[in-house]
């Protein structure tokens, strides 16, 4: 949160975001905090990401033991509700894992009538969640498994979360949807054609943004094997993204 409150310094259309903070980390009323302050210091560009905490090495870093799946549901539902009530203007909580009383969210979020909410959900429990309260909905792609297989999975999770939208009246085509892909299923930079085609299969099953790990981020140790072409990034840029763009327009 505090580099993205340095880029906002250093950016005029670049929209921020996490992906995703976990509630692990903060408490969801200072995560709410925290986001509504770069969200004001970027003039309205922030968007914050939160997941259910699924990530072991968080845990492990602040040497707790980790939560059963359903505390993780749990506590991710209150985590959302927390963030969601009081960048709306809610004063008090008071669920069995997060309580709050006194909150003040001040000056509020530029975005109204609060910061869009990205939320990470990949099974029922959390794609009901997700369906309630989303305005952009993430999943990943999984592991081991070929690209039809990981497309189908893909749109059987949206069909949960459209289910679940329309449960509680909401459109199901108001919430985006993004995935992210790593190397290790789909080697979307190792050309410009892989990265193409697989922008365009994910349009198919309805994914409008399509996230990746930057070449040098830690995880993506198959940049040292071939995994991104040099200068992949650059020219995804500036010739593969304005084709595509016009291509699903």
């Amino acid at each position: 949160l505090t580099l993205l409150a340095a880029a906002a310094e250093f950016t005029f259309r670049l929209r921020l975001g996490t992906l995703v903070a976990s509630p692990t980390i903060r408490h969801p009323v200072l995560l709410a905090k925290q986001a509504m302050t770069i969200d004001n210091a970027s003039a309205g560009r922030m968007e914050l990401g939160i997941g259910a905490a699924g990530v072991l090495l968080d845990y492990q870093v602040l040497g707790m033991e980790p939560w059963s799946k359903a505390e993780q549901v749990q506590r991710f539902l209150e985590t959302v509700e927390v963030v969601d009530a009081t960048l709306r203007g809610a004063t008090s909580y008071d669920g069995e894992h997060w309580s709050g009383q006194g909150v003040t969210m001040a000056p509020g979020s530029v975005q109204q009538p609060r910061l869009p909410l990205t939320l990470a959900a990949h099974g029922p429990k959390t794609l009901a969640i997700a369906g309630r309260y989303a305005d952009c909905w993430n999943t990943m792609t999984l592991r081991d498994l070929p690209p039809d297989e990981v497309l189908s999975q893909t749109a059987a999770r949206a069909r949960i979360l459209d289910d679940a939208a329309r449960e509680v009246g909401r459109d199901p085509s108001s919430i985006r949807r993004s995935v992210l892909i790593g190397s290790h299923d789909w080697p979307a930079l190792s050309s410009p054609q892989a990265f193409r085609e697989a922008v365009l299969r994910y349009a198919e099953v309805g994914i409008s943004e399509i996230i990746l790990l930057h070449p040098d981020h830690p995880a993506e140790h198959q940049v040292a094997h071939g995994y991104a072409a040099p200068g992949i990034v650059r020219q995804l840029a500036e010739e593969v993204l304005p084709a595509l763009r016009a291509e699903l327009a």
